[in-house]
């Protein structure tokens, strides 16, 4: 009896075993199985980018000339989602020759309706505005635009002068009577020169022959100076005629536009803007330095031949030049200061050249 209850009791403990063992190896066999499988990471898509034309320098000034090579704008990838609605640039190309309408700041994106294909002048801080007179040779043959950066030439004469009277020499003199002599001689006046000897010998006064050449002397004076505007414009007020009871019919307005004008409509005054056609002779408004515009009011007033230059586009520089006179070209030039005792003369082949200036046609009758 006893040893079967002690063979039962080996055979549960085999039992037990056994389901141990299996159920060992089959958790051990899920694991590795596990730790076989490879693991799924899971990755975020980046949002797309597109390349478009920035900013690059802080700021683009209104009124700067894009051009290859300036380094004032840059391509760069912009997100999908902060990209603007339209008008955004996709290439350097196409800012080439176009000017910026307004002040970009650096890291902006530039678009179409920052940019202008025609000339824009800007008008920075600390300048101030002043218009001078020019001629066809002074504005450069009227090649100068809104927007140029230019320099003013300045030629003076100058004329020697008595340093007490401030007048012109040489001097004019008048003798005074002799005191106390019974036959004086008689009272001169004339131009007065200088005592001297003539070849032969004779005690002589020489007098100028004519009025003294003044001494001519150019220098470059106001630089990079802008040009804001070319020409005059005047603001006229024009009342048309009386309505009429007829029926409304389009009256051709200047400018090419339509003035509907419907019966017995009042007549009201319409403020039309017009501009001087360019002339031989235009005011020239340049935006310069307080105190440059001193010197060129000054420059004016003294009856100075004022010139322009202009400048390569963005070029800022700051020249430093010496004055032009007669003394300058002889010596540069190394021209002779003596006359020629050669036995032969230059004489002209032909009449020089001469501008004739061209008289602007008016404008059509429309």
């Amino acid at each position: 009896m006893r040893g079967k209850k002690a063979l039962v009791t080996i055979l549960i403990i085999i039992i037990i075993i056994g389901i141990l063992f299996i159920g060992y190896f089959l958790l051990t066999r899920t694991k590795k199985g596990a730790e076989q499988e490879p693991q799924i990471v899971t990755t975020e898509t980046p949002p797309p980018t597109y390349n478009i034309v920035v900013s690059a320098q802080d700021p683009i000034p209104r009124g700067w000339r894009f051009q290859s090579g300036d380094n004032a704008a840059t391509v760069q990838q912009w997100p999908a989602e902060a990209l603007p609605p339209s008008g955004y640039l996709t290439s350097l190309d196409q800012l080439n020759n176009k000017y910026a309408a307004t002040d970009i700041p650096i890291g902006t994106p530039i678009l179409e309706n920052m940019l202008s294909e025609a000339p824009i002048a800007p008008f920075p801080a600390g300048r101030v505005a002043y218009g001078i007179p020019m001629d066809v040779q002074g504005g450069v043959g009227w090649h100068i635009q809104e927007g140029d950066h230019v320099d003013v030439l300045a030629a003076i004469e100058l004329v020697n002068v008595d340093p007490e009277f401030q007048s012109k020499m040489p001097n004019l003199f008048q003798t005074l009577p002799e005191p106390n002599v019974e036959n004086p001689t008689p009272s001169l006046s004339g131009v007065y020169g200088r005592f001297g000897t003539l070849p032969n010998g004779m005690a002589s006064m020489i007098l100028p022959n004519g009025d003294p050449y003044p001494q001519v002397f150019v220098q470059m004076t106001v630089q990079d100076a802008i040009v804001w505007r070319i020409g005059a414009q005047y603001t006229i007020e024009e009342t048309p005629a009386a309505p009429q009871e007829a029926a409304a019919a389009p009256t051709p307005a200047s400018g090419g536009g339509i003035v509907m004008q419907s019966q017995g409509a009042a007549a009201t005054p319409v403020a039309q803007t017009l501009t001087n056609q360019r002339g031989d002779i235009e005011l020239v408004t340049l935006l310069v330095a307080p105190q440059d515009a001193l010197i060129l009011k000054y420059l004016y007033e003294i009856g100075a031949d004022l010139d322009l230059v202009i400048r390569a586009p963005n070029d800022t520089a700051t020249w430093r030049t010496s004055p032009v006179w007669s003394r300058y070209v002889l010596e540069f030039y190394q021209i002779p200061q003596t006359g020629s005792d050669l036995p032969v003369a230059t004489t002209p082949l032909r009449t020089p050249l001469e501008l004739t200036p061209v008289a602007t046609p008016p404008p059509a009758q429309q």
